[in-house]
Order: structure tokens, then C-alpha cells, then sequence
């Protein structure tokens, strides 16, 4: 049988934890104004890649919500296991959507057959990687909070 951590090592772990979010609040207060830019910036480049055809607007649209929903569902499974899937499984059929694979004879791809315009290879990818963070603010919060309610389970049944 495998012996849990002893509470000397919980107790470091919890002061390193303590530690990291402590740098994280500093360099939150020192570089404030470039974190805002930073944002900002951020911001404006993927608006300004939005697409203008209504077509494409809402097929970004609905991949975004289907990020969501992955994120959501794939928290369900738990693990960063069923993260990566998620990930690999948004991102994957976003790419075939739009870009089709000749090699299996998906050609023309999908978007074409949807009678959607062809969206250049780096807009593909810049929503790809956005819908990949929507699915990491999604599915990491609810794995964080169902494991702290597991943790708060564990605890009352050793009361």
C-alpha cells in the first residue's frame, strides 16, 4: 500500500503555494499598467481579426460555445487527462473544419461544403488558440473546485 505525503511535506507545499501567489500579487501591483496594455493589446489584435462574412461570425461563434461545453463536460471526466482531450479534440476538428485533409479525401472541407468563404490559415489558428483558452477558463476552475470539494468531503469524514 502506498503511505500519503507526511505533514512536514503538506506544510511546505502550502508555504511554496503561499509564496507563488504572494509573487503573483507583486508583480500584479508592479506591472500593473503593462498587464492592462498587455490586455488591451490583446484584445484589439483578435477583435481585429473577427470575421466580417456573417457566416464566419457565427461559425467562431459556435465553436467558441462548443469550447465552453467541451471544457464543461470534459471537467466532468476530471483529470488534466480529459483536458488534453478537450484541447486536442476542439482544436484538431477546428482545423479540419475550416482547412478540410486532402489526404483521406476531405477535400473540399467543411466550411467549403457549408458554402462558408476560406478563412487564412492564421485566423484559423488565432481562433483555435482562443477557443482553447475558453476551454482552459472553463474546465480549470471546475476542476480546482471539484477537487476542493472532494478535499472538504475527505476532511469531514475523517471528523
Amino acid at each position: 500500500m502506498v503511505e500519503g505525503e507526511g505533514g512536514g511535506a503538506k506544510v511546505l507545499r502550502g508555504l511554496l503555494i503561499a509564496a507563488l501567489i504572494v509573487i503573483g500579487i507583486v508583480l500584479l501591483v508592479v506591472f500593473w499598467r503593462q498587464v492592462l496594455d498587455a490586455g488591451e493589446a490583446t484584445f484589439n489584435y483578435i477583435s481585429d481579426r473577427f470575421p466580417t462574412e456573417a457566416g464566419q461570425q457565427a461559425t467562431v461563434i459556435i465553436y467558441l460555445v462548443v469550447a465552453g461545453i467541451l471544457g464543461i463536460l470534459f471537467s466532468k471526466a476530471g483529470h488534466f487527462t480529459a483536458y488534453g482531450i478537450a484541447i486536442g479534440l476542439g482544436t484538431l476538428l477546428w482545423f479540419l473544419f475550416w482547412e478540410g485533409f486532402p489526404a483521406i479525401g476531405l477535400s473540399p472541407s467543411w466550411a467549403e461544403s457549408a458554402g462558408l468563404g476560406h478563412l487564412p490559415p492564421s485566423i484559423v489558428i488565432l481562433w483555435a488558440v482562443v477557443g482553447a483558452a475558453v476551454i482552459t477558463l472553463v474546465f480549470v476552475p471546475l476542476e480546482v473546485w471539484e477537487k476542493f470539494r472532494k478535499r472538504k468531503r475527505s476532511l469531514s469524514a475523517e471528523q
